[in-house]
């Protein structure tokens, strides 16, 4: 044991007098592998290797509810998860209602780097269902996402506000969306809950095999929705023009009118043991750069800093606060 700790001793010693620094590994965990924040993950963990710090960024996908506990657990050490979400976990409720109290006590310690809005819950329907507006899915089979996330819980309510009974009125299920797309191919399900921007990888796929059209909430029941559902007050219903649909999927998405998507600021989440100068570190790198991620596709392009602070439901740490107040954003 003497020698374990004489030898930690002597590399501390040498690190210190060399001032060589030992690489630093931030995982940064996102919803899944063809949503926005996991490519704005990648680009930034490439520019963070650019940097040529001693930090390095490796990117995993857990989705939002597992992905907030692994940051609890110190398993990962950013996690993205929804402003709404976020107090959900603080108040052991949602999906974080059976959580234990200690994970709770560290989701109260957490802070954010910031959030982006890019993207979003999408339902897509074929063609020959039927599907045209979302009072339609009554009686009818479709997918509502991966089981114990989040978006099961926001489409049985969007299907309580339009008066359909999810338990007894149709036959939704929980399933991935690349299952369910890959079904709906196959003609044995009419549509799917898809996570993610524009164009949304999965339905870019599968409108290459078959019709398809996105199925919209009825923007005058907001109110009734947010009512409805915890810390509802940070969801918006987007609207994306009919041109941006057609452009986007090449016409082979059906657009007759403009549609409506479901989202909330997406918060980049860090426990508390994250450094501010870490935090600092690989805020700036991302935000000193946005141009180039701007670049890389058309959803990345609408990231700005101007809206990187909007809505945010967790106490900004203080390595991005500073950077934010360099740059007059805070």
């Amino acid at each position: 044991m003497k020698s374990v700790k004489s030898l930690i001793a002597a590399l501390f010693i040498v690190f210190c007098l060399t001032g060589f620094t030992p690489a630093e590994e931030v995982v940064i965990n996102a919803v899944s592998p063809t949503s926005d924040d996991y490519a704005l993950a990648v680009v930034w963990s490439n520019l963070v290797a650019k940097s040529g710090g001693s930090v390095s960024m490796t990117v995993v996908d857990n989705g939002t509810v597992k992905g907030m506990r692994m940051l609890a657990k110190g398993q990962v050490d950013v996690s993205v998860l929804g402003a709404p979400h976020y107090l959900d976990a603080t108040r052991q409720k949602g999906k974080f209602k059976e959580d234990p109290a200690k994970f709770v006590k560290r989701y109260k310690k957490m802070k954010a780097l910031f959030a982006i809005r890019t993207s979003a819950g999408q339902y897509v329907a074929r063609v020959d269902s039927g599907i045209k507006k979302f009072t339609d899915f009554k009686g009818k089979k479709f997918a509502i996402g991966r089981p114990g996330g989040n978006a099961g819980r926001v489409t049985k309510s969007l299907l309580t506000v339009h008066g359909i009974n999810m338990e007894k009125s149709c036959d939704a299920q929980y399933l991935k969306y690349a299952q369910a797309l890959e079904a709906m191919s196959n003609n044995t399900m009419d549509g799917t809950f898809v996570w993610g921007g524009i164009p949304q990888a999965g339905v870019d796929n599968g409108s290459r095999m078959m019709k398809l059209r996105f199925v919209s909430p009825d923007p005058s029941l907001l109110t009734a929705f947010r009512k409805s559902i915890t810390s509802g007050d940070y969801y918006v219903f987007q609207r994306v023009p009919a041109e941006t649909i057609i452009k986007a999927y090449e016409g082979r998405v059906v657009a007759d009118e403009d549609v409506y998507f479901w989202t909330f600021p997406f918060m980049f989440m860090v426990n508390d043991k994250m450094s501010d100068e870490t935090a600092y570190h690989i805020t700036k790198t991302l935000w000193n750069n946005i141009d180039e991620v701007n670049k890389t596709s058309l959803a990345l392009s609408l990231i700005s800093v101007k809206n990187a602070l909007d809505s945010l439901s967790a106490e900004i740490h203080p390595g991005a606060g500073r950077y934010f107040k360099e740059v007059g954003e805070l």
